[in-house]
């Protein structure tokens, strides 16, 4: 059902991947800046997650709606959903980043 849509499937995967890569560098310069070890927790069991949902999603479609046959968003959460949903999540990742060194930087500057 969903062939016709490999080639797009690939490219919803590489740019769910280059977010998910982008948010590990993220979190671990966030950690090397700021050594909360949160951060590395973040950068590696959220980005993991991130690209497993992604590659079953990509690898095989129809067989997750074949899993959930009443379910008819799938194809539609891989298209549209869980892109725009990465872009927002990398987005704000990156300010709450921001705001982490700055904080830290400020609060070290009055030590």
């Amino acid at each position: 059902m969903y062939a016709q849509y490999y080639y797009i499937r690939l490219l919803v995967l590489a740019v769910l991947v280059a977010l998910d890569v982008y948010s590990t560098g993220l979190w671990s310069f966030a950690y090397v800046r700021t050594a909360m070890p949160f951060c590395l927790v973040l950068a590696s069991f959220g980005a993991l997650f991130g690209a497993v949902i992604a590659t079953a999603f990509a690898y095989d479609l129809a067989g997750l709606k074949r899993f959930d046959p009443a379910n008819i968003i799938y194809g539609f959460s891989f298209f549209v959903v869980q892109p725009f949903i990465a872009l927002v999540a990398v987005f704000g990742q990156t300010w709450l980043v921001i705001w982490l060194i700055r904080a830290k930087a400020s609060k070290s500057l009055e030590s």
